[in-house]
């Protein structure tokens, strides 16, 4: 039993890092980045703080609330979110930068969000199959809704607009990247997750089987 819980942390924790890949990704592209993380990155403009400060600090705040009002909501994945995804993203765009000198072609910038995709797509796919609860903003969405019982994906909708406009108001960076993972990342997260989860399942098992 403790080695499937450490499993799954691991699991978690190579879930985030993709998410946080995939975010650098649609950053270094400058043509816009998914929902929540324009939102955190306004804040960190703001703020004059890295995106990976700002990702924490927000993580850390909402938690704060949330344990406040239903702590059965926090999990492991949770607290692991807080540093996991905005520190990577700050670490890889910074590998980016060194790597690629000078200003990019415009098809390469649309490579980058398409590839982003794909990666922070594994990584959604790879710590749901954690099981290990979600990351703060996520939460949001989930407590709204099985409090007020209105329906997760209008509730989703309406929070992933709000941080849109307050991001943008607030200097982040909104653009096709916003625009393709807000309609592109859910069905890319199904694409991927039968294969990923076969892929898991095997390295979830596989000490069982050799007993």
């Amino acid at each position: 039993m403790k080695n499937q819980i450490w499993k799954r942390i691991l699991i978690s924790l190579v879930g985030l890092i993709l998410c946080g890949i995939g975010v650098a990704m649609f950053l270094y592209s400058g043509m816009g980045v998914d929902p929540a993380s324009v939102f955190e990155l306004g804040i960190g403009r703001v703020s004059g703080i890295s995106y990976g400060t700002s990702s924490a600090l927000i993580n850390v705040i909402i938690l704060l609330i949330v344990f406040f009002i239903d702590k059965s909501f926090i999990n492991i994945s949770s607290v692991i979110a807080i540093f996991g995804i905005g520190y990577t993203a700050d670490f890889v765009r910074k590998i980016l930068t060194i790597l690629v000198q000078g200003e990019i072609h415009l098809f390469l910038k649309l490579v980058l969000i398409l590839v982003g995709l794909f990666i922070m797509s594994c990584g959604i796919a790879t710590y749901i199959k954690a099981d290990l609860g979600v990351g703060a903003i996520d939460l949001i969405s989930e407590i709204i809704s099985r409090k007020t019982k209105v329906q997760y994906r209008l509730v989703r909708v309406i929070g992933d607009t709000a941080f849109v406009v307050i991001g943008y108001f607030l200097g982040g960076t909104v653009g096709v990247g916003t625009v393709v993972a807000a309609f592109l990342t859910g069905p890319t997260v199904q694409l991927v997750r039968p294969g990923i989860e076969r892929i898991l399942e095997i390295f979830l098992k596989g000490k069982e089987e050799t007993l």
